[in-house]
């Protein structure tokens, strides 16, 4: 996703009950965990230094806990140390009981549905978020762990949209059609970038129309001059052959052509008495003008 999306859900005006939700899905999609000097670090890379900063914000003023965006590179937020254990351990990201990292996404009971499901996806899509101009994509949000994916499906339900998982590729992530992604959008409060992304569908729509409409009358153009050219070769060969003993079903398919110009030879070979496929309505046109051909020359 663009820069200016990323501003715009950074903006939204949450309750701190959502916050919390949002700093967790953040950091489950996102972190690294790693040691140095025997402390515990929590990295994570995120798609710009508003992200960063608002990561970072979030985690200070909902869990007085420090953090420092990394200092060269790509937008990076660093959690070191007891804070970091802390941290994992207040959002519910860290097991109490087998110290282990939950698997999915932390219980967020406390929050009704609804409002659970808008942070976990504007979470998803500010952590690991991708979305597309091309209006047969839509957004997506990667997710190499499965019980991440499927959580995410099922809060989009909630939400009242349809998701899907995707496991072609090499990263495996969670999608949601064009027309879904706007609604989601509008949903978490990134309403000027919806407007934005329907004005680019909508004027991609009226190139296409456009293109099609081109080719259309392109087509229809070179139809018309072939049909003419047809007209004109078989008036000629009926010309050339009057008078002289010819197969009666040559000069129908002749006769055909004529009179039904812009027919194609499907249509043709409907007309003929009995009914000939394309193909042999195209044969006789063939002989038909060979005979033309054959007596212009005898004559000659």
């Amino acid at each position: 996703m663009r820069a200016e999306v990323y501003s715009e859900l950074a903006k939204a005006n949450i309750s701190p009950s959502m916050r919390e939700i949002q700093i967790a899905t953040m950091l489950r999609l996102s972190m690294v965990i790693k040691v140095a000097n025997g402390a515990l670090v929590l990295q994570c890379p995120l798609k710009s230094q508003d992200l960063v900063k608002w990561l970072r914000d979030a985690i200070k003023e909902t869990y007085k806990i420090d953090s420092k965006p990394q200092k060269s590179g790509a937008p990076c937020l660093c959690i070191e140390g007891a804070g970091a254990k802390k941290l994992l351990l207040l959002t519910g990201l860290l097991d109490r009981k087998t110290k282990r990292i939950v698997p999915g996404f932390p219980v967020f009971g406390s929050v009704p549905p609804l409002p659970a499901a808008t942070a976990m996806w504007r979470g998803a899509l500010m952590a690991q978020g991708e979305l597309s101009s091309d209006k047969k994509e839509g957004a997506k949000v990667y997710c190499s762990v499965p019980e991440l994916a499927q959580e995410l499906v099922k809060s989009a339900a909630i939400l009242g949209l349809d998701a899907h998982i995707n496991t072609k590729g090499r990263r495996k992530s969670v999608e949601a059609e064009a027309d879904q992604t706007l609604k989601l959008l509008n949903l978490l409060g990134a309403k000027d970038w919806a407007i934005k992304v329907c004005n680019t569908y909508a004027q991609k729509d009226e190139d296409t129309k456009h293109v099609v409409s081109q080719l259309y009358e392109a087509n229809k153009k070179r139809s018309s001059e072939a049909s003419q050219s047809a007209c004109q070769r078989v008036e000629r060969a009926l010309k050339i052959l009057e008078g002289k003993k010819v197969n009666p079903n040559l000069i129908e398919a002749g006769r055909l052509r004529l009179r039904y110009p812009d027919a194609t030879l499907s249509e043709l070979g409907g007309l003929a008495n009995p009914p000939i496929s394309k193909d042999a309505l195209a044969g006789r046109m063939r002989r038909l003008y060979k005979l033309a051909m054959d007596a212009r020359e005898g004559r000659a």
